[in-house]
């Protein structure tokens, strides 16, 4: 193992049993990060207790890991970390079951230095980092989901919106029609920085991890027809999800290919 020092930004762990890959992701990150290299499962069990690092890169080859199993059982030793996965071969069913392992981003292993940058930002940010081959099988797994629950009106999950202040209330709304912090600041006349502190609190109270799980939280419970719902659903995973490298310029596209998809 490994550590090369940087910015002030957090610290980044690599783990992957390639040398060359984690010499590869650690050239994007070098002068803005504080990067930890390891090779196999005990490295990143130590590194994960002791570093205690924001963002974590976790190759699927690595030794001992077990594959996706593993994923809940290692982000519990240190829940704060945004876990990357990294596969071989990714393909949609594959990412759909990372995030709802618990990770923050799936991608491929061959990921280049400037997406390892930029990957970790949007992390950092509270955001997913996903392919655009990946938002058509999480949206088909996210609307059966949401419309396997439609009939559960008695469950007690919604009250959950009970312990949110009446601004925490209007962001968490907002939120699940797609708003970005940009929009919910000038909707409110608000700082996005307030947004933003506003979020951690929604987090913590509704016990969701990031804007995709709060807009699938919030669309779920929602008044208003399901086809309704399941549009908000799609223009809310559209701006929650944000898709590597020539992806991202082609948002307009993939908003409207997910509210197509939506229908």
């Amino acid at each position: 193992m490994s550590i090369s020092r940087g910015a002030e930004r957090g610290i980044v762990l690599l783990a992957s049993p390639a040398a060359a890959l984690r010499r590869r992701w650690g050239k994007g990150l070098g002068g803005r990060f504080l990067i930890h290299e390891v090779a196999d499962r005990a490295g990143l069990e130590d590194g994960l207790a002791r570093l205690r690092p924001s963002v974590v890169f976790l190759d699927l080859a690595l030794p001992e890991l077990g594959g996706l199993g593993s994923v809940p059982a290692v982000h519990r030793l240190n829940p704060s970390a945004k876990i990357v996965l990294l596969a071989g071969a990714p393909n949609g069913r594959q990412a759909v079951f990372a995030l709802v392992a618990g990770a923050q981003g799936y991608c491929s292993r061959s990921i280049g230095p400037s997406l390892i940058r930029k990957a970790t930002e949007v992390v950092q940010g509270g955001e997913i980092w996903v392919g655009r081959q990946v938002v058509r099988h999480l949206l088909k797994h996210l609307t059966s989901l949401t419309k396997g629950r439609q009939g559960d009106a008695a469950a007690p999950s919604p009250t959950r919106f009970a312990f949110l202040a009446p601004r925490e209330s209007e962001i968490a709304l907002l939120v699940g029609v797609g708003a970005n912090n940009k929009e919910i600041a000038a909707r409110l006349s608000i700082t996005e920085a307030t947004v933003k502190a506003h979020l951690t609190s929604i987090f913590r109270k509704l016990r969701v991890s990031d804007r995709l799980r709060l807009a699938l939280f919030v669309t779920q419970h929602r008044a208003g027809p399901p086809r309704a719902a399941r549009r908000d659903l799609a223009l809310a995973m559209s701006r929650a999800l944000r898709a590597p490298g020539p992806v991202r310029a082609e948002g307009l596209r993939r908003r409207r290919t997910l509210r197509k998809l939506s229908l």
